[in-house]
């Protein structure tokens, strides 16, 4: 089921921090790190309900948050294997813990280690792209009351392809196939 909406949510407010650094090792390779952490009042979180005559079924709806603590880091690597090959690599932490009333806990959303990795070929005209991401860590976000889990796994690999055309200064051609490992996943 999808979310329900709220006329009564609020506009979130609260102070966001970043600190990032960004350097080229050489003239093929660039390095960029950064740490995060933001303090919310009035976060927008999904919430779950029972229904049903034996509470097994569910249903969703927006709310308010009391507060929400993120913190996460992020580093990534890019490299010019020559003058059509490129690279990169990198990986990403979040913690999202939300105060709902009672006490901070862990947000079932997040995703707590992301790991990316991806070629890029390009010549004169076209440009083909492999982007594979993996996460670990994932709390399964829906589960009925006999703990069987819903439309995610918690670790999962998703490798994504694509090729564009350049026709003109004016015009690309291009397809994309997302998902080739048909992972169950969920984008938040």
């Amino acid at each position: 089921n999808m979310p329900s909406s709220n006329p009564n949510l609020k506009a979130e407010k609260g102070d966001v921090w970043t600190l990032g650094y960004n350097t080229n090792l050489n003239d093929k390779t660039a390095i960029s790190a950064s740490v995060y952490y933001s303090d919310l009042d009035n976060a927008i979180t999904d919430v779950m309900v029972a229904t049903g005559p034996n509470l097994t079924d569910y249903d969703w709806y927006y709310d308010n948050a009391k507060k929400e603590k993120r913190r996460g880091m992020e580093i990534s690597v890019n490299h010019e294997f020559d003058e059509n090959l490129s690279g990169y690599v990198s990986y990403a932490y979040m913690q999202i813990k939300q105060d709902t009333g009672y006490g901070f806990e862990r947000n079932s959303n997040e995703k707590p280690n992301t790991y990316r990795a991806g070629l890029k070929y390009k010549n004169a005209d076209w440009t083909y792209n492999a982007d594979l991401t993996a996460v670990s860590g994932q709390k399964v976000r829906l589960s009925n009351w006999y703990g069987m889990s819903g439309y995610t796994d918690k670790n999962y690999f998703v490798l994504d392809l694509g090729a564009q055309y350049q026709v003109n200064n004016n015009l690309k051609l291009f397809a994309n196939v997302y998902n080739v490992t048909d992972a169950r996943y969920q984008e938040v």
